[in-house]
């Protein structure tokens, strides 16, 4: 009688040996170094196919980063990381989760599908949106898709910690957050699905708190330093998750959709929608050249105006909503609509339309001297009412803002009590129950990913990872036929014996392209397109000069060391390249990157 399962197991295994066959030209290297195992849908890439017609920098790295094989787009907004991809991550992952622990953390893992009661209490079911993905269960209870975890961590610790005790906590996770973007776009930095790392921290006094923020900007500086972009730290806006302290962290890019606004002169740096600016000659104008808007807070659907007042600005300025509301709060079913006011010929105000009896006091802008139409400033609100931009004065000195465009990567938050406060979460302290204080601290772990592959690649030639976070350090290509075996193997020990700074970091950081099935050609253009920093080639020279090539494409890298062992060195600026030989090889790459800055970063992490 036939039987078919001893059938599948002895056509499995002969798969098996005919693979092990097809492989087994590099036996003493591990499969999970050897690209003939590993899934590496690349493609060749051309200049042409990764610009593009009408596309931003932006898609043409999500465009890179699909061809070299670390992503696969499931849909609008939602992308497969691949094994290459994965190893970037877990690299990004291990800098946070060791700078988190150094701070206190502890690292928890919380639902991802949670129900809105907690949401609808702290007023985020109605302010959040379209942008919260909701649904209903066979049951008809509505569910939601995580976006943040500030209600779930709060109900946590109200229900599992009793005394003052127990704080300070430190509570993070690093999962994958939900947001349903009205139009996805630029690969992972802008998602419906997405990887975060965010913190939760309680502490039982105002004071406290506060000294937690900065020491979180302290670790988050240690993070970024670690990862080896240039970053930017900027005061920013809180937003829809509140608070009332904020700061945002930027890789400096072109590319970016945000904009920063930075002075030289104090190294003051906020995002332009909270930057605080003056005039650029630091004088007030005139009223006959301010310009007037009424603002108008309106609720439900027929857009009834339940509050209105007058904001003036100076003629080059525009009214800033997110300032308007710092001192005008918006109740979660209520929304800000600003709008001029059209001027007669002669400068002076149009009527203002208005739906109810009175205006509240006029918000005068402090870059404009005096109200239009005569109205009193002694009644006026003074304060910082505009939207700054480049060449405004600084705020904080009398130096002048210079616009920047960059990456948001990473953001902090001071809460307060918004959370503990709608939930009930108190604590009793010296003698006094009061409402715990709060802080949240998110980066943006797959956007990391992609901005750091935006901010260190370079057009038309492939990825180019920083060190500390490459999937793999080294790439090894044999092409002579009959000694490349040998010679990766060779090789392969070399490499995990270098040690920079007293570290191992070759160690399961090197992969060997033992795909003798492709031309030589396509592995070296694979190298390249997956921005690995190092690949070693043994050309077919190599049995009998002993030499390998050696080809650095590391960020940052301006140009190789001088007198570095016996190699014979070019450089474009960009690539590098050296003849080495086999038994100087780690004598040379030990000089070339403790020479180097970023390696002592990368030495320090692993």
């Amino acid at each position: 009688m036939y039987n078919s399962g001893s059938a599948l197991i002895r056509g499995a295994r002969s798969l098996w040996q005919a693979r092990a066959r097809f492989s087994s030209t590099i036996s003493g290297i591990p499969p999970e170094s050897r690209m003939s195992w590993m899934l590496l849908p690349t493609k060749k890439i051309t200049k042409s196919n990764i610009e593009g017609e009408g596309r931003t920098a932006g898609q043409s790295t999500t465009d890179l980063l699909t061809k070299a094989g670390y992503i696969y787009q499931s849909s609008a907004g939602i992308y497969t990381l691949m094994p290459l991809a994965q190893r970037v991550i877990q690299k990004i992952e291990l800098i946070i989760d060791e700078e988190m622990r150094r701070v206190g953390g502890q690292k928890l893992a919380m639902p991802n599908l949670l129900t809105p009661d907690n949401w609808k209490k702290t007023g985020r079911w109605q302010s959040t949106g379209d942008e919260l993905f909701s649904f209903k269960d066979r049951k008809n209870a509505t569910m939601l898709l995580g976006p943040t975890h500030e209600e779930e961590v709060t109900a946590i610790v109200k229900d599992m910690v009793r005394s003052y005790r127990q704080y300070p906590l430190r509570l993070y996770q690093t999962t994958r957050k939900f947001r349903d973007e009205a139009r996805p776009r630029a690969g992972l930095l802008r998602g419906r699905e997405f990887m975060m790392k965010d913190m939760y921290t309680f502490d039982v006094g105002k004071e406290q708190a506060i000294e937690t923020f900065h020491a979180m900007e302290v670790a988050y500086r240690r993070c970024f330093d670690r990862i080896g972009v240039a970053y930017a730290v900027a005061e920013a806006d809180s937003g829809n998750i509140g608070g009332s302290l904020s700061k945002e962290f930027h890789f400096v890019n072109q590319s970016g959709e945000d904009t920063l606004l930075a002075c030289k002169g104090c190294g003051y740096t906020a995002n332009e929608e909270r930057a605080l600016s003056k005039s650029p000659a630091n004088e007030r104008t005139g009223a006959g050249q301010n310009k007037r808007y009424v603002a108008r807070v309106v609720e439900g659907s027929d857009g009834k105006v339940v509050r209105q007042r007058i904001v003036e600005v100076a003629h080059e300025h525009e009214p800033s909503v997110l300032k308007i509301k710092r001192v005008w709060p918006i109740k979660p079913n209520q929304r800000l609509e600003v709008a001029e006011v059209a001027a007669d010929n002669d400068g002076s105000s149009s009527e203002v339309p208005s739906s109810v009896a009175t205006f509240e006091q006029l918000l005068l802008d402090d870059c404009a001297a005096e109200a239009r139409n005569g109205d009193s400033t002694d009644e006026a609100v003074r304060g910082d009412w505009h939207i700054a931009k480049a060449g405004d004065g600084c705020g904080e000195c009398s130096g002048v803002l210079e616009a920047q465009r960059a990456i948001e990567v990473g953001h902090i938050f001071y809460l307060g009590d918004k959370y503990s406060k709608a939930l009930d979460l108190s604590v009793l302290y010296q003698g006094q129950r009061e409402y715990v204080q709060m802080g949240c601290f998110g980066i943006g772990v797959s956007r990391v990913l992609q901005a750091a592959a935006e901010c260190s690649s370079v057009e038309g030639r492939g990825l180019r990872w920083p060190l500390s976070i490459a999937p793999y350090l080294a790439s090894v290509v044999p092409v002579a036929e009959n000694s490349g075996t040998k010679a990766a193997e060779d090789v392969y020990r070399v490499l995990g014996s270098v040690r920079v700074h007293g570290a191992h970091i070759f160690k399961d950081n090197v992969l060997i392209d033992d795909r003798d099935y492709l031309s030589t050609g396509f592995r070296l253009n694979d190298a390249q397109l997956m921005g690995i920093p190092l690949t070693i080639v043994l050309g077919s020279g190599f049995a009998e000069s002993g030499q390998v090539e050696v080809q650095l494409r590391v960020p940052g890298m301006q140009s190789m060391p001088e007198n570095v062992s016996s190699a014979s060195t070019t450089s474009d600026g960009y690539e590098h390249r050296a003849r080495v030989r086999v038994e100087e090889l780690g004598q040379f790459l030990s000089q070339v990157l403790e020479s180097h800055c970023v390696a002592l970063g990368m030495a320090q992490a692993v």
